[in-house]
């Protein structure tokens, strides 16, 4: 899925670009059950609230329109 990194053959070799994201916000809003969708795991059922912080790798293939080369971006998410 998407929380490994896609492996690709040495002919398609991608580049890999990486972001840190960092979420902050009221509590109960939805953070954590965002950064669990986008990494295409189950939202928690019910609220608690995340100690301290919890980092998520998601390594999302694209290609860019003006390049038409695949580049690999690895979010990690700070919830």
């Amino acid at each position: 899925g998407l929380l490994e990194r896609p492996v690709l053959p040495p002919a398609l070799a991608a580049p890999t670009v990486t972001y840190k994201l960092f979420l902050s916000g009221k509590s109960g809003v939805g953070k954590t059950a965002l950064v669990a969708t986008l990494a295409g795991t189950p939202a928690p059922p019910g609220h608690h609230e995340t100690l301290g912080i919890e980092a998520t790798t998601v390594y999302w293939p694209a290609k860019p329109r003006a390049s038409g080369r695949p580049v690999i971006f690895q979010l990690d998410f700070w919830d």
